[in-house]
């Protein structure tokens, strides 16, 4: 039985580095269906061709990557797209999955790795390379870091009280101060961390130590 193959737009402006890409791909069992050197004629070959997946390129000639991206995303928002650029910055990477890329990967990963990240946008599902992800992994933790360093002493402890399920009245007890006092530690507390949720709160303290989860052996 003859099982569809997977259509691809690549979307670069280096011919050299396309034509590579076609003969992977298309060694792989994919079928590119057409290329394009910038974004303005990639969105035209987009709109004609309808490929399964496009493979874009941020840094290129006139509106730029980014802007292929955003298009194409308004225009189609089933559209799959993997970012294939040479930048491993956090926040290219966000932007691009922001605007709807379904994956980002940087061109110095393998042939294996665009193989494997070609397959998962085409099932629609969300793929990053290695590299990248440890980037967004890293920031995420730092961002953690710096909001839960902007707290001030008392309003710390009422963090770790609040995550450990403790209430006002207690918290106030337990700090000598009003109860007035303890709810607007912890709205600021809240507010600096960015989240008015409890399950966030308990989350934070669990990621740094603070607290252990239930049953932590």
């Amino acid at each position: 039985m003859n099982k569809q193959r997977t259509t691809i737009l690549l979307i670069d402006d280096h011919a050299i580095l396309r034509e590579g890409y076609q003969q992977l791909l298309e060694s792989a069992g994919f079928e590119v269906i057409g290329q394009s050197g910038n974004a303005e004629d990639g969105y035209q070959a987009f709109i004609a061709l309808q490929p399964k997946v496009c493979i874009i390129d941020l840094t290129m000639p006139g509106t730029g990557g980014l802007e292929c991206v955003r298009r194409i995303c308004n225009r189609d928002k089933d559209a799959r797209i993997l970012v294939c650029s040479m930048h491993e910055e956090t926040t290219l990477a966000m932007r691009a999955l922001e605007l709807g890329a379904m994956g980002y990967i940087t061109k110095s990963c393998s042939s294996d790795v665009l193989i494997e990240a070609v397959k998962a946008v085409a099932e629609k599902r969300h793929y990053l390379g290695a590299e990248v992800a440890r980037s967004i992994a890293m920031e995420k933790l730092i961002k953690t870091d710096q909001k839960i360093d902007s707290l001030s002493h008392q309003e710390f402890a009422v963090f770790r009280m609040v995550a450990e399920g403790m209430s006002i009245e207690e918290i106030s007890k337990s700090l000598t101060l009003a109860p007035k006092t303890v709810s607007n530690y912890k709205t600021n507390m809240m507010r600096k961390l960015g989240t008015t949720k409890l399950a966030d709160i308990i989350f934070l303290a669990q990621k740094i130590g603070l607290i252990h989860p239930p049953n932590n052996q």
